[in-house]
């Protein structure tokens, strides 16, 4: 990819970036529920974006259910914590419920054979960006970065179990370039120190069963840890 291009892309993603500020501004509680956000304009000014750009945001956070815009009135913050479950749920490239079974289905199986197969040296790495997610959890400005860690654990892991076509498989599940919305979901998911804490906990306890080289016990680990992921994204409102 040329530099014309990166730039294309990095322009293209201006948006996510504001939505992922918008997000972390949320989770501080700068915002109350039911409470209006700023207008476009100011929004832009904040992030140093156009107006376009910072409409473009908040239509995404429309379509993730945090926020709901009401023209001629403004936008306003949505509560209790907006979670993903309706039929006519957003409209991504592969809906969130049938991402979410995919690797329901095909990471405990991946997660196994990188207990047989994974290297000392991809243990150790992995290991690293775990404690990096630790040192991360309570400092909400790197939100995007813990979410961004979240979703690569999975990827490495499955490059670790030696399967060219299962890790390519996971990549493509997990791959923000691929699904940006789905990055702003476990954002959304993870607002909570005690959630990103608790995910950091999972990743722990699947790597430790990879280090320990016990497939089945990785393979639960990580089903156990999808199903969490399952349940804090689609979680009724209110309960």
């Amino acid at each position: 990819m040329d530099r014309s291009d990166q730039s294309s892309r990095r322009a293209e993603r201006r948006y996510l970036e504001v939505a992922q500020g918008v997000l972390s501004a949320l989770a501080r509680s700068e915002f109350a529920v039911g409470e209006r956000l700023p207008p476009d304009r100011d929004l832009a000014v904040r992030f140093g974006v156009s107006r376009p750009v910072a409409r473009e945001a908040l239509l995404v956070l429309e379509l993730i259910g945090v926020v709901d815009i009401r023209h001629g009135d403004g936008v306003y913050v949505l509560g209790p914590p907006a979670r993903i479950g309706s039929a006519e749920g957003p409209a991504l490239d592969v809906q969130p419920r049938e991402l979410i079974e995919g690797r329901r289905v095909l990471e405990p199986g991946v997660c196994s054979f990188a207990a047989a197969r994974m290297s000392a040296d991809d243990i150790e790495r992995i290991g690293q960006d775990i404690e990096e997610m630790a040192g991360l959890v309570d400092d909400l400005d790197q939100l995007p970065r813990f979410t961004q860690l979240g979703l690569q654990f999975h990827s490495d892991l499955a490059i670790g179990c030696g399967n060219s076509m299962l890790s390519g498989l996971v990549h493509q599940l997990v791959d923000t370039e691929r699904h940006p919305l789905w990055a702003l979901i476990n954002q959304h998911a993870m607002s909570s120190a005690a959630a990103r804490r608790g995910q950091v906990n999972e990743h722990r306890a699947i790597l430790q069963a990879v280090i320990t080289r016990d497939p089945d016990l990785a393979a639960s680990e990580m089903r156990g840890h999808l199903q969490q992921l399952e349940s804090a994204i689609f979680r009724p409102p209110g309960s």
